[in-house]
């Protein structure tokens, strides 16, 4: 199934604390699937800028919910 990427936010909610370190940055992404419904999930800030994933783009999800953009 493809979807459209609507939003990409960086996660805040960290609970009590505050991030720690080396943990890694997510970024929660806003999908809208083929028959309208968004769904979101988080995902590693940092996998989106290597594979140049951004709002607006379309993608998939791969069987660990990892985010690839569909190549035109």
């Amino acid at each position: 199934m493809q979807y459209k990427v609507i939003r990409i936010e960086e996660n805040m909610d960290f609970g009590c604390e505050e991030r720690q370190p080396g943990e890694r940055l997510m970024s929660v992404v806003i999908l809208e699937r083929e028959d309208g419904r968004e769904i979101s999930l988080k995902h590693d800030d940092e996998r989106l800028y290597e594979r140049d994933i951004n709002e607006g783009d379309i993608v998939t999800l791969d069987e660990n919910r990892e985010i690839w953009k569909v190549q035109p």
